[in-house]
């Protein structure tokens, strides 16, 4: 199969643009360069075609197949539906929700020396796990969706998802 670059013949069937007998009858002589710009441009094309109905063949690893975890592949059922829950509007805003009701239960915690705590403080600190759980769902229900580090467009090659991982890791 030829590539582009490739030796082509020097003459080209009639009606192409590159046939000597065509330049003849036209009454222009051959070009200077020996090639006209109808051939420099069918031969463009030609490779721009070549290019699109025959891509160089890539090998295929474990690191350029893009696979969720290396398991989930683009058309599997648990991804897809990953992909529809972190792309649902609802799902942000009961993120967002969750973070700012941490956030005020961080504020409202008073920590007093000697392990001493109020009756309040001793509350809140019983919705820490649940915290935890929904942090760690949102991160869990992203990699499946988005791949964890390796592809393009993956959890890890998001600021925000970093910044996001490493929250909950120290969680």
């Amino acid at each position: 199969m030829a590539r582009f670059g490739d030796e082509v013949p020097g003459l080209l069937s009639s009606g192409d643009g590159g046939s000597e007998l065509h330049r003849i009858r036209d009454g222009g002589g051959l070009s200077t360069g020996g090639i006209s710009p109808a051939f420099k441009q069918t031969k463009a094309q030609r490779a721009r075609t070549m290019a699109l109905y025959n891509p160089i063949p890539v090998r295929e690893n474990c690191f350029t197949v893009n696979r969720s975890l290396f398991i989930f592949g683009e058309d599997n059922l648990v991804r897809k539906y990953a992909k529809k829950i972190i792309e649902w509007p609802p799902f942000e805003y009961m993120i967002l929700t969750t973070i700012i009701a941490n956030c005020i239960v961080l504020a409202l915690e008073q920590h007093l020396p000697g392990e001493d705590k109020t009756p309040m403080s001793k509350r809140l600190e019983k919705t820490e796990p649940y915290f935890i759980g929904m942090f760690c769902f949102e991160a869990g229900i992203k990699i499946i969706a988005l791949g964890f580090a390796f592809h393009k467009g993956s959890y890890l090659r998001n600021g925000w998802n970093v910044m996001d991982f490493i929250v909950v890791l120290s969680g």
